[in-house]
């Protein structure tokens, strides 16, 4: 009687090897997903970092919303371009010219006081009153002006908020901070800033700009 045939030593069972071919599909798999998972999440932290350069800095000469000063700085006095207009100095607008621009940009105006003042195409940033008023370039800080004579007003020179004057005058030195608020109707950070300039102009004629 013939006996049956004895299994080869030698040869992996069908079962253990069914098991490791599932075994194996299933690590695929898994590396398959993982490796789709990554690339998503690359996509989004590419997509997420654009947006934060773009904000921050922009690109293209655009400027960005947080450092790239796309939204813009206002100027350091007047609300808030310094001519009480929410619209910026138009392009075409005359830059302030003369001898007196200097004296306009001193923080320390004393060394002047005394000397003539001239300057073209002034900007009025603010008017206190018929006779006086802060002027100077709408991104700096303003000068006061206070106009002499009974007839060298505001009204009679046709001059407003925002108009452009040319001035001629002298330095004057400034008067205490008291004093330039009873003289001048001048609120509490107007005196102080001309306590703190030291001097300001004494206009003798004043003339608007047309524009």
């Amino acid at each position: 009687m013939a006996s049956p045939q004895r299994p080869d030593p030698n040869e992996p069972r069908r079962d253990y090897r069914d098991y490791e071919d599932l075994k194996r599909a299933r690590m695929e798999r898994r590396t398959s997903a993982g490796a789709g998972f990554a690339w998503w999440w690359a996509f989004w932290i590419i997509i997420i970092g654009l947006a934060v350069w773009w904000a921050g800095w922009g690109w293209g000469g655009s400027g960005g919303w947080w450092w790239g000063n796309r939204a813009g700085n206002p100027p350091a006095y007047g609300t808030p371009y310094g001519n009480g207009s929410t619209t910026p100095p138009a392009a075409n607008q005359a830059a302030v010219n003369g001898p007196g621009l200097d004296i306009l940009n001193a923080t320390d105006k004393n060394p002047y006081i005394g000397k003539p003042f001239q300057a073209n195409d002034v900007p009025v940033q603010q008017q206190v009153n018929d006779h006086v008023m802060w002027v100077g370039e709408n991104n700096a800080t303003p000068m006061l002006l206070v106009l002499t004579g009974s007839g060298n007003t505001a009204a009679n020179a046709h001059i407003g908020q925002g108009s452009l004057i040319n001035i001629t005058g002298t330095v004057e030195k400034a008067p205490p901070q008291q004093q330039a608020q009873q003289q001048w109707a001048l609120s509490d950070d107007g005196a102080k800033r001309l306590e703190q300039q030291g001097a300001y102009i004494q206009a003798g004629q004043v003339h608007t700009v047309q524009p």
